[in-house]
């Protein structure tokens, strides 16, 4: 086995370098981000604001609260672990943050909790947080994409995102051992599917590096690949990030050529800020860009409950000693010693990474549960939403890790009145490595599903101890009445007979009740393909009086009506961005009254399909919020 040798003082230099090209490259970036995508590029070569210390972004923080993760929880940390440290230290809930810890509160576990109701899980929220993975596992990138792979389920599991942490993750920590810019973007590439878009993206990228296009042209020809509006989507950004990486002449050129190309920006420039500064390390890096940055570590109010190193120094020596104990925890090919030899680099590198392609089989809907005599799966065939009166399917999966046969039975516990097929108790008998799969679905009526909906799983095993339950989370759709459409007038000033029923408590005429398990409006297949207008009540329970915002996130023209009254309308056409804070356009602060509310929402349909969620979050952070009651009517 070839082995290499990284000097201590080699690894506090590049670890120190990645947090300073990490802060730069974000300080750069981050007074141009905005929530969409522009056609035109900026032209920006020096730090647009500078302030001292740089600018608080999550792209960094979040990484200080995995740092205490690891420390309080140790190298066996997994995303379960992660989840707990979102809930108790993040208060922020940007795009893909707040919708998944929404699902986290109503009880769902990673991966499920990234998957379910997230529209974001394609943005970049995860490949942001990649640095501190690769830091702690440096010339080790199967263990970094591990780490990463955990990070990014929390919130993105099933979506782009979690390659673009992977192949972030992979690319910084190849670059402890290897410089060439090339080579590192080809090493990120074989950790992540060929056919995934943020493949596509980059490969974009280096071709056209290699066919001599201008950087600004290999920026047409991303966009042409992995296109959207929304400015955080991450496929374009990898491609972006990977246009710096490339064709940077210098660290400052290659932050600003990745920054120059738009999205978001100062994601971008943060990760090539920081591949640079592993590549050379701080004593590599210009003074004429870190000096005026320092070295202190400035972070937002959005985060609590975790120690904040005073400066850059703490931070890399806190992180240098978590990497040395796991380069000798995992037995990797890395010795960290007094001198440097890295003749071996890329024999080591290429070893590790047969590793990671592992992670890509692994299934968003599915929770993995080692269980010491057997490891067993909940697999949600449906989903975690359950709705009224219609069957839910999901798989329980048991493994034999012992050597010898074991025997037991396993019992379903469901919430009273849910109706479980087959039986709820079910015998198993398995040889050494043999996997049972008992496949299962589960019905409820209306009445009988809440917001949140507490089942388990109980495995037990003759001549065995005694196993933990496993959890068996379901959560409540969202219910609905819906109108029929309306051909003429499509306006939204024009009224229609629905419009009477704005502030009635009652079920009314011509309404007909809906379920749906996510967030979005599903209205689209009413219109069959033409212009119109419908309708929507909707019902949201409040145990008190709270200030909230409501949003009806759309890619046409909306009206909301909140208990009979008109708050707000769409005030021009946007994309589709479905988050809890807003998109500029769509949505409003209110204020809920303690019991039942009345929603009704009217939605306009042009020429091309429409597109439409429902949100409510608090008005301070934007969080979700679980005490409501929206998954049945008043009289239900």
């Amino acid at each position: 086995m070839s082995f290499v040798k990284l000097s201590k003082k080699t690894y506090y230099d590049k670890v120190y370098g990645c947090w300073l090209g990490k802060n730069a490259g974000g300080t750069l970036g981050g007074p141009l981000e905005q929530i969409w995508g522009k056609e035109e590029m900026f032209d920006v070569w020096w730090y647009p604001k500078l302030v001292e210390g740089g600018i608080p972004n999550d792209d960094l923080e979040i990484q200080l609260v995995w740092l205490q993760a690891i420390k309080d929880r140790g190298l066996q940390l997994t995303a379960r672990d992660l989840a707990e440290y979102w809930l108790d230290c993040i208060l922020y809930n940007y795009d893909e943050y707040g919708l998944h810890k929404t699902n986290l509160r109503k009880g769902l576990q990673p991966p499920v909790s990234g998957w379910y109701n997230n529209w974001f899980k394609d943005c970049m929220g995860s490949p942001i947080r990649s640095e501190i993975w690769a830091c702690i596992a440096p010339g080790a990138p199967h263990i970094a994409a591990w780490y990463a792979y955990q990070d990014a389920i929390c919130d993105h599991a099933g979506g782009e995102s979690v390659y673009g942490e992977v192949f972030n993750a992979v690319i910084e920590s190849s670059a402890f051992l290897i410089e060439d810019r090339v080579k590192l973007v080809e090493i990120g590439l074989s950790a992540i599917p060929e056919n995934c878009l943020t493949s596509k993206a980059v490969r974009t990228a280096l071709r056209a590096y290699f066919s001599g296009l201008d950087w600004r042209e290999a920026r047409e020809k991303v966009k042409e690949v992995a296109y959207s509006p929304v400015a955080q989507y991450s496929p374009i950004n990898l491609g972006f990030q990977t246009i710096g990486i490339l064709y940077g002449e210098d660290f400052g050129d290659a932050m600003c050529k990745a920054v120059n190309c738009g999205w978001d920006t100062d994601c971008t420039g943060a990760t090539v800020g920081a591949i640079w500064g592993i590549i050379t390390g701080r004593s590599g890096l210009p003074k004429r860009w870190i000096e005026p940055l320092g070295d202190r570590i400035v972070v937002s109010r959005g985060i609590r409950n975790v120690h904040i190193p005073a400066d850059l120094d703490e931070l890399t020596k806190d992180v240098c000693r978590i990497g040395e104990k796991a380069l000798a925890y995992f037995d990797t090919q890395v010795k960290l010693c007094d001198i440097d030899d890295l003749s071996t680099a890329e024999n080591v590198l290429k070893s590790s990474l047969e590793k990671v392609k592992n992670l890509w089989k692994r299934e968003p809907n599915r929770l993995d549960f080692d269980l010491v005599a057997v490891r067993a799966s909940i697999v949600y065939l449906d989903g975690p939403a359950l709705l009224p009166s219609r069957l839910n399917r999901f798989v329980i999966m048991v493994k034999n890790k012992r050597p010898v046969p074991i025997s037991g039975t396993i019992i379903i516990h469901t919430p009273d009145g849910w109706i479980l097929n087959p039986s709820h108790i079910q015998r198993i008998r398995l040889s050494a490595g043999e996997r049972a799969e008992l496949k299962f679905s589960v019905t409820a009526s209306v009445s009988d599903i809440n917001t949140s909906n507490r089942g388990t799983v109980e495995i037990s095993l003759d001549g065995r101890p005694g196993l933990t339950r496993l959890p068996l989370y379901f959560v409540g759709g969202f219910r609905w009445l819906v109108s029929e459409v309306f051909r003429e007038p499509i306006s939204l000033d024009a009224p229609f007979p629905p419009e009477k029923d704005a502030g009635l408590m009652e079920p009314g005429e011509g309404w007909k009740a809906l379920s749906w398990p996510e967030n979005a409006l599903e209205v689209e297949p009413f219109f069959k393909g033409k212009p119109g207008v419908i309708y929507l009540r909707h019902f949201i329970y409040s145990p008190e009086a709270r200030k909230v915002v409501l949003g009806v996130p759309n890619n046409s023209r909306m009206r909301l009506w909140l208990n009979g009254k008109v708050i707000h309308e769409t005030q021009r056409t946007v994309p589709l961005r479905p988050n809890y804070s807003g998109d500029g356009t769509n949505y409003t602060t209110a204020v809920l009254k303690r019991g039942w509310n009345h929603i009704m929402v009217k939605l306009l349909r042009s020429d091309k399909p429409l597109e439409a969620h429902f949100t409510v979050a608090d008005a301070e952070w934007y969080g979700g919020m679980i005490d409501l009651i929206r998954c049945k009517l008043p009289w239900e």
